[in-house]
């Protein structure tokens, strides 16, 4: 937030208020410097005094500490390696605010290993580092001088603005161009700041830098201290860097020619810098010199700063004055002085952006315009000197930093059109753009989350990301102890935390997460603050988060429990209750979420390995509402003992002097400086709320306010605030920050703000930018602009309440004007994420308003977005259901008592949403397969249901969808389990399941389904979900291979059977017995088989009518065979062998009868389970891994077997452990461990494409019979959804999530229907993809109409135990 830059060069000297921005990858904590008042950092010791207000925005580290040394240069240097920006916690121990960050304490759960990933941020423990993960944003800055040169340059980079908006969008991201500089705007707009007369105007001749123009008086003294004396630019730009550098990729534009902006005066100079000047001045010059800087003896080292309230009353001699004190200035420095002092704007831009960080400097386009003057003229002034050697020295550095690739020269003699600008820089744009996506994406949660849901990984991320940034705060933490002693001792009901509002409870609590696994290293926390996200903003939403925590920490699966606050607390109490681990449970703001004493929901007693932990604001009187609800009465009145209430003091006279005093926290840059009036000090409700405010105010340039009454500072600082801009701009922009559920992106805010006002684009940032920067810590980027404390957040709507509805119009007239949807590279569409997110929530207050009428209410649940069948399906696959329940929830709340009591379809859907919550929620696009089928079966259960016209439109527009989805077949997925669980309660329980399916041959859509244990193989009507034949008595059947229509060859225990499917008939076991592990065998031809002989050495080709051995094909001596695989057609069969090292592949052609090849790759082995073969034998493709590198990833080989040879061999990053092959798209699929699925072109080798949506390894892939829709999902359960590809096109077809564990399945041809065989169901399910095939599917229609067999066997039991 400095007002001096740091450039590479060794400096010795640096101004005192300048906080020079560090480099990237700088150690976690700067040593304080030594003389400063150092408040005692004891973790034990809370009543020592604190420093509370550090910034609440996590800022980059910009303010190190100032040593005399030059310390600050040679870390820069050391430093300019870039990794990511860390988020703002250099704690200055006159700051340091955190009871127990000090200076990294020993065992600080930031050293877990990041690799732990996801297992770590399941168990609550806090980020490791305190890096902050950059948010999907992206920020072109523009680095320039005020001069009018670039103008049309600049035009060219807003021109561009639409195409880069939309390509990020359509990736998620949101894109701003922040340029602070515009020279035409500064007379006519007085929120810009800077100096306009160039030293080249200056040099030639007399002109002066006019300081009235520049500064209207009050922008020279009421300001933050940084930015007085005309550096209110520099440190709006300096301000604006920091915070996009902690939460955004910045893509730095340097506009550099032949000049640098004009100097500034320096604000503050060392003390023995200003001795030494003054020794070298004349009389004149040392009088001028005294005049304008006094002695500022709070800083350490002393220094000397401007005394800029001289300047009022303004006149034309103090206009004079200045410029000869720059004169002089300019005269008596010596150069290294000079660099460190006189510092213009854009050189502190280039300092602070490029020139520290590699990464920046990497990206940074830099246009280079006018001509670079090596020499300087013979008549040059002492300025235009100057001037030359500074420019010179910016450019040597620069070509050092910045990419040859990145530099654009346009000489003054060179006519270049905008249009072969805008070429060259919109392809230089292009490349960063792609960088960073490719970058977000390694950072981000990665696919393969072992089926834990996203949603709540993404949740666990925000509240690590937003306990950091709490974390920089302070509170009275006199109550520490208490809570350590409560998480530590054997106390089994819950603790509940109290405070007034703005008394810091959340700050503790995120204290308490810090600490945690550190007082007991054994907790598993679970931490929710309320109303953070949609799923924190109502306490069903919030206890159901916490159970899929607990279940997963607990067993590793998330809870499958309808969304309902009974079935959450049941399974909350369930995990508690079994003590498996030792969890502490958090809720912060416990009153926010609820309004009423029913906590029936509240476990009571937690036992020995629980802990719950509840903070509440306790009631405020004078607010006068009768109706608030006193939720620490009701927690009383629970029985919880007294000495599980604790309370969040005051500060105590002492601290709240100490905090006044020395407290600013790191994000005021002048804080050492700053002094806070004696009379704030005696103010009663010292809160850290009110202590952060006072800081603030004074920040701003306003200390002489008074403030008699401490609950009037939060309207003091907004017409404090008010002041600084044009009438209304700060109204409009805290309420359309205030107004937005769970925050805005910046894009956002600034196309509603310019909607409204109307002012041009440039103009409308400058403004934001400047709000931005004095809101300072009110403003919290948690991935969106959300206001930091709910009091201020109170205090703004309170004083713009009647303006709120306007705003929630024109929010809504802004999302709805906006496309639903973003077209992506190759035709991909994305949902417009925000438009879906807060349409209907301003809609709903915009129609609602200040109170709630009956047709007000009407217009309300019948609108568009409750009734409009696709509108509700996009926004579920575009932001998750629970976002859809919130919107119904909200509705419902502003609808007030009354509710949705009446309206049938808003019931409905809110029923649809509680049954299938979990299963919209891992992938949206299930939607209309489950609202199909719940539509279904309420209808069975309420005809009544069709006489609402709302449910009997979506029913018909279920029916007339013209896209692929899934449609579930089976009446009830539940009834007939549930009989049969009645049936085996008063028996004994019956082995229920399926091991193996199998697809029939014959015409028709038939399965054959095997159970092992039950002894039974049945045949399935696939279309009808029915048994239509039953054989009973095959002893441990476990697999099966079709022979002719109704026939098929079964592995009976280790022989294997034929018999007869239609007619449940023995027809002749074949001689001899099979291996017992490795029990392999495949079909020949309609009359031969071949299997893998018992002792393994080799294969035996069986008669399927006599059960004889027709020959035998022999490995060799000692070679023992550990697999099988026969081509589709039945002449290529493929063996393994594992006794020979390396491993090698034995091919036979069967019907010639003889060994074709023998392949092996030195020093590999072929992983045989991995495996396929194309259906007439071309090639086979199969895993292999290195025997001298077992660490390695495996790869993929793929042989031709026409001339055997090695065809393509291919290297996934990471393990693939599923493959498979299709002869039609001529295509290699394998399944990674990493949840992706690779699709390899056969022709070319190149990888075709990813599929992405599984979030575990992909362990089974099948392909339909005709080889033109893949089925993925994992054998293990982890990912329990089925999901279907079309191969070609590489779409995703449909996904499936089944009520329980899939065993096995199967698909039949086309993708026409899905057959899902669930762990202990005896009922298949049955799924048929509709919209999909065109007349292939018509064909298969037909042939289902197909009776199986003889039409006397329909649904005959057969026993064959004889």
């Amino acid at each position: 937030m400095g007002n001096v830059c740091s450039s590479g060069q060794k400096k010795k000297k640096k101004d005192k208020d300048s906080a020079s921005e560090q480099s990237d990858d700088s150690p976690p904590y700067e040593e304080a410097d030594k003389n400063e008042a150092q408040p005692s950092n004891d973790a034990k010791d809370y009543n020592e005094k604190r420093a509370p207000l550090a910034d609440v925005e996590a800022l980059p580290e910009t303010t190190q500490t100032n040593d005399s040394n030059g310390n600050q240069q040679q870390q820069q240097q050391q430093q300019q390696q870039t990794s990511l920006p860390k988020s703002n916690a250099t704690e200055k121990e006159s700051n340091s605010n955190s009871t127990t960050q000090g200076a990294q304490a020993p065992g600080d759960a930031s050293s877990g290993s990041p690799g732990m990933g996801n297992l770590s941020m399941l168990q609550g423990k806090p980020p490791p580092g305190r890096k902050i993960e950059r948010d999907k944003k992206i920020v072109i800055y523009i680095l320039a001088d005020n001069s009018t040169e670039y103008k049309k340059h600049k035009r060219v980079i807003y021109s561009l603005y639409k195409h880069f908006k939309s390509k990020c969008q359509s990736k998620g991201f949101d894109f701003i161009i922040a340029d602070v500089h515009d020279s035409e705007a500064l007379s006519k707009e007085a929120g810009a700041t800077a100096m306009t007369t160039s030293l080249e105007q200056q040099a030639n001749g007399n002109v002066k830098k006019d300081f009235s123009r520049l500064q209207e008086v009050k922008r020279w003294t009421q300001t933050p201290l940084e930015a007085q004396g005309g550096h209110e630019e520099a440190a709006n730009c300096l301000c604006e860097i920091t915070r996009h550098a902690t939460d955004a990729y910045i893509i730095p534009v340097l506009f550099l020619g032949s000049t640098l902006g004009t100097p500034m005066l320096p604000l503050t100079i060392e003390s023995q810098d200003f001795t030494s000047v003054l020794s070298a001045a004349s009389d004149a010059e040392k009088s001028l010199l005294e005049k304008w800087y006094t002695i500022d003896n709070s800083y350490q080292p002393m220094c000397h700063r401007l005394y800029t309230q001289q300047i009022d009353p303004y006149s034309t001699e103090v206009n004079d004055e200045l410029n000869e004190l720059l004169a002089v200035l300019l005269r008596l420095f010596s150069d290294d002085v000079k660099d460190s002092y006189l510092t213009t704007v854009v050189e502190q831009e280039i300092n602070n952006t490029v020139l520290i960080s590699q990464e920046l400097a990497k990206r940074c386009i830099w246009i280079q315009t006018g001509a670079h003057y090596s020499r300087a003229p013979e008549n040059a002034t002492q300025l235009e000197l100057e001037v030359l050697r500074r420019i010179t020295r910016i450019y040597a550095e620069l070509k050092n930093q910045l990419c040859e690739k990145n530099l654009i020269r346009m000489l003054p003699t060179m006519n270049i059109l905008d249009d072969e600008l805008s070429s060259v820089i919109e392809s230089l744009l292009d490349k960063s753009l792609a960088g960073i996506f490719e970058e977000h994406l390694q950072k981000s949660i990665p696919y393969n989350t072992l089926g834990v849901d996203r949603v709540l990984l993404e949740e666990l991320q925000l509240i690590g990301h937003y306990s950091k940034l709490l974390a920089q705060n302070s509170a009275n933490f006199d109550i520490m102890n208490d809570v350590k002693r409560y998480i530590r001792d054997g106390t089994s009901q819950p603790l509940v935390v109290s405070g007034a509002r703005g008394s810091g409870k959340s700050v503790l609590v995120s204290k308490i997460m810090e600490n945690v696994h550190r007082w007991k290293p054994e907790a598993q926390l679970v931490l929710r603050y309320a109303n953070l996200s949609a799923r924190s903003s109502d306490i069903t939403s919030l206890l159901g988060s916490i159970a899929n925590q607990m279940s997963v920490l607990e067993t590793g699966q998330q809870c499958q429990v309808p969304h309902i606050l009974e079935a959450y607390a049941g399974v909350i109490k369930a995990i508690l209750g079994r003590q498996q681990r030792f969890f502490v449970l958090i809720i912060d703001g416990l009153d926010e979420l609820q309004r009423d004493a029913a906590l029936d929901w509240l476990p009571l007693q937690l036992g020995s390995c629980g802990k719950l932990i509840l903070t509440v604001s306790e009631r405020e009187d004078e607010e006068g509402e009768s109706d608030s609800f006193d939720m620490l009465a009701a927690l009383a009145q629970l029985g919880i003992p007294q000495r599980c209430f604790l309370r969040l003091r005051q500060f105590t006279e002492r601290q709240w002097h100490d905090i006044l005093s020395s407290g600013g926290g790191d994000f005021y840059a002048a804080n050492g400086a700053l002094k806070l009036p004696d009379d704030w000090k005696s103010l009663h409700g010292k809160t850290p709320y009110h202590a952060k405010s006072l800081w603030w105010l004074a920040w701003l340039g306003h200390v002489a306010q008074p403030i008699s009454e401490i609950g009037d500072i939060s309207s003091k600082i907004l017409q404090v605030l008010e002041t600084k801009f044009a009438a209304d701009q700060v109204e409009l922009m805290l309420l359309i920050v205030r107004l937005s559920p769970w925050g805005i992106r910046e894009s956002d805010c600034l196309g509603v703000f310019q909607k409204i006002t109307q002012l041009e684009a440039q103009v409308v940032f400058k403004i934001w930018s400047k709000f931005c920067w004095l809101m300072g810590p009110m403003l919290l980027n948690l991935k969106n602009i959300r206001i930091a404390d709910r009091s201020f957040g109170r205090a703004v709507l309170s004083r713009y309440a009647q303006k709120q509805w306007l705003v929630h119009e024109a929010l809504r007239d802004y999302f709805d004007r906006q496309e639903s949807e973003f077209k992506g590279s190759a035709g991909v569409k994305t949902y417009n994420y925000q438009k879906y997110l807060k349409l209907p929530y301003h809609h709903f207050c915009a129609v609602i308003e200040d109170k709630p009428a009956p047709h007000k209410i009407d217009i309300l649940f019948n609108c568009f977005y409750f009734t409009d069948l696709q509108w509700i399906a996009n926004k579920v696959h575009a932001t998750g259901p629970a976002h859809l329940m919130h919107d119904i929830l909200h509705a419902e709340w502003l609808a007030g008592s009354e509710g949705s009591t009446g309206y049938v379809h808003i019931n409905f859907l809110k029923q649809f949403l509680v049954r299938y919550l979990h299963e919209l929620s891992y992938d949206g696009q299930q939607f209309y397969t489950l609202m199909k089928y719940y539509l279904k079966t309420r209808f069975k259960d309420d005809e009544s249901l069709k006489d609402d016209e709302k449910i009997r439109s979506w029913w018909e527009y279920t029916n007339e969808l013209e896209f692929a989805f899934l449609e579930i077949l089976n009446a009830d997925l539940d009834a007939k389990d549930d009989e049969a669980n009645a049936a085996e309660s008063n028996a004994t329980p019956a082995v229920r399941g399926y091991d193996v399916l199998m697809n029939l041959p014959q015409p028709g859509c038939y399965v054959a389904s095997l159970c092992t244990e039950r002894a039974e193989i049945c045949i399935w009507d696939v279309k009808n979900c029915c048994r239509i034949r039953e054989l009973q008595g095959i002893q441990q059947p476990t697999a099966m291979c079709p022979v002719g229509n109704y026939e098929a060859a079964v592995l009976c225990r280790r022989e294997i059977r034929v018999i007869n499917l239609d007619e449940g008939k023995f027809k002749v076991t074949l001689k001899g017995v099979m291996n017992q592990k490795m029990p392999y065998f495949g079909l020949h031809d309609q009359n031969h088989l071949v299997c893998l002989s018992r002792n393994r050495m080799y294969v035996n080709l069986m008669n399927l009518e006599s059960g004889d051995c027709v020959t035998t094909f022999k490995a060799g001596e000692d070679r023992f065979l550990n697999s099988l695989l026969v081509s589709g057609d039945g002449r290529i069969l493929v063996c393994g062998d594992e006794t020979q090292k390396p491993f090698p592949l034995l091919v036979w052609h069967l019907s010639q009868r003889k060994l074709l090849y023998d392949l092996r790759i030195p020093h590999h082995d072929f992983v045989t389970s991995l495996s396929a073969i194309t259906h007439e034998g071309s090639y086979v493709c199969v895993v292999a891994k290195e025997l001298n590198e077992p660490t390695t990833p495996n790869f993929i080989v793929v042989y031709d077997l026409q001339s055997g040879t090695l065809f393509k061999k291919w290297k996934p990053s990471c393990n693939t452990v599923s493959l498979a092959i299709s002869q039609l798209n001529a295509c290699v699929i394998a399944g990674l461990e990493d949840a992706k699925i690779l699709i390899w072109d056969l022709v070319t080798g190149n990888c075709k494409c990813t599929l992405i949506g599984h979030n575990a390894p992909v362990t089974y892939l099948k392909l339909d019979p005709l080889g033109k829709v893949l089925l993925s999902f994992d054998k293990e359960g982890r990912d329990s959804a089925i999901r279907l590809w079309e191969l070609n096109t590489a779409k995703s077809l449909a996904v499936y999530k089944p009520p329980a564990k899939i065993s096995t399945c199967e698909i039949l041809p086309n993708g026409a229907y899905v057959v899902l065989a669930l762990v202990d169901r005896n009922d298949l399910l049955t799924l048929a993809l509709k919209n999909y095939g065109g007349s292939s599917a018509n064909a298969l229609e037909d042939d289902c109409v197909t009776l199986y067999g003889n039409p006397d066997n329909q649904h005959k039991v057969f026993n064959l135990s004889n």
